[in-house]
């Protein structure tokens, strides 16, 4: 039973091979929208270890996926990298990026970034079949607020899955938010993110975001749409250049993607991802 369970997951989840890189977005925004390669205009690096639960089923692989950017150019020029090892979708992916960062003033950015990449997933049980991987973005930010707008996949392809038809899903991502310092000790930042499935109707993402004393940083992300669900953060800095994180997601994201039945109706599930993040020269 339980293995069948499991094969209905993984045809459940076919068409969302990228759905978990993009839930990442509020610890690595490069995720969603490339364009934000090196807007830290220092080098970053995040690791992050996902796990799901499911209640009833034992021994669920973990995910393990990274990010790193940074500048040159004296800032103007953004690069990264991201890797994914999707053990749950059988995906795995490698994306380089590269963003062009132009300041209007000397506290306003605006930035244009592509994303270029594979994906590598099993055709048969024993062959991979790898497909190209594009995307695009703009970014803006200054002292007070900052958004985008990207589309991290833009290329139409579909492939044979062990489970079914692998369709990409190609979202349209608009984000928004505001810097708020309320102290000399305190940052809030509240945003939204708007997102255009390719099919199915636009989903909205309240996030919230407090950073203490920059050491302990804690928010929440609430999701309004046709599958609702919340996230829980919470990071802190044991030193300027190394930070730990975790992030609790209630049910699986895969399961936003249209036309995608949930094989776990009922059942018990969540999402917990361990985060490390280090910056050895931090600007910001």
């Amino acid at each position: 039973m339980k293995k069948i369970l499991f094969m209905l997951l993984c045809a459940a989840t076919a068409q969302a091979q990228r759905e978990v890189q993009f839930a990442q977005y509020l610890v690595n925004p490069m995720a969603i929208n490339p364009a934000y390669a090196g807007a830290r205009e220092t080098f970053h690096f995040n690791a992050v270890l996902r796990r799901q639960w499911i209640a009833g089923i034992q021994g669920l692989p973990v995910t393990p996926s990274f990010a790193m950017d940074g500048s040159v150019a004296n800032g103007k020029i953004g690069l990264g990298l991201q890797g994914l090892n999707d053990r749950f979708n059988f995906n795995t992916a490698v994306f380089g990026t590269i963003a062009y960062h132009y300041n209007i003033s000397e506290t306003q950015k605006i930035s244009v970034g592509a994303l270029g990449g594979i994906n590598a997933l099993p055709v048969l049980g024993f062959a991979n079949k790898i497909l190209a991987s594009a995307g695009v973005g703009v970014y803006y930010e200054d002292e007070n607020y900052f958004g985008g707008i990207s589309m991290p996949e833009i290329l139409k392809q579909t492939a044979m899955y062990p489970s079914g038809l692998l369709d990409y899903q190609r979202p349209v991502f608009v984000q928004a938010g505001a810097k708020l310092f309320l102290n000399d000790d305190l940052e809030l930042r509240p945003s939204v993110l708007l997102t255009k499935p390719e099919q199915g109707k636009i989903r909205a993402d309240l996030n919230a975001l407090a950073r203490f004393k920059e050491k302990v940083t804690v928010g929440t992300s609430i999701r309004f749409g046709s599958t609702s669900y919340w996230q829980g953060i919470a990071q802190y800095d044991l030193s300027k250049n190394f930070r730990v994180g975790y992030v609790y997601s209630s049910k699986r994201v895969e399961g936003d993607s249209p036309g995608i039945p949930s094989a776990t109706s009922g059942a018990g599930r969540g999402i917990h991802e361990l985060v490390i993040t280090l910056q050895p020269n931090p600007q910001q």
